[in-house]
């Protein structure tokens, strides 16, 4: 179905065509200039300090970009990116369980991944939920992005939900 290539070096001009030939209307930087992608490399934001990149892969083609951050912490996060063409068919849910597997395998002290998202993305919200990943908090006010601050929603997946398959929906209704 669709594979996963890991980013090497030698990518970085792929890279930044890949991340200035579209806007990316739900990320914190829209329209990412080919100046702040090589910066973001040159500092290792891609594959070096605790980040991992991957390519999503439809045959040959590059149709998106996962990239996996803060992975030496308990916690790891992450920044998912598709083709508009390829957007609404179901590979972003794909691309969710593939990511789980492939940290909780490789990556033994990891215990959560979060994700979030601005409140607005509805298609990445129901995705999450599809995906096993639990709505865990809605932020006023704290996605910053083209001057403006948005609401945004975090979502988590834990290891022993993926372990055991389930989805632990969490009851507050404490009003406190």
């Amino acid at each position: 179905m669709y594979a996963y290539l890991e980013f090497e070096n030698k990518m970085i001009d792929e890279l930044v065509e890949f991340l200035t030939s579209e806007t990316w209307k739900f990320h914190g930087q829209e329209n990412p200039t080919e100046e702040s992608i090589r910066h973001n490399f040159s500092n290792g934001n891609y594959n070096q300090n605790g980040n991992q990149t991957f390519w999503i892969m439809d045959g040959h083609t590059k149709i998106g970009l996962i990239r996996v951050f803060d992975l030496e912490d308990p916690t790891c996060l992450f920044d998912l990116r598709l083709k508009e063409r390829v957007r609404g068919k179901g590979i972003a849910k794909h691309v969710l369980h593939w990511l789980s597997t492939y940290i909780f395998n490789n990556y033994p002290h990891i215990i959560r991944i979060e994700g979030h998202t601005r409140y607005d993305n509805l298609a990445m919200r129901k995705t999450f939920f599809n995906s096993g990943f639990v709505k865990e908090s809605y932020t006023r006010r704290s996605w910053r992005q083209g001057g403006q601050l948005f609401d945004s929603v975090g979502y988590a997946m834990i290891r022993d939900d993926w372990e055991s398959n389930t989805q632990t929906i969490i009851e507050d209704n404490f009003p406190y």
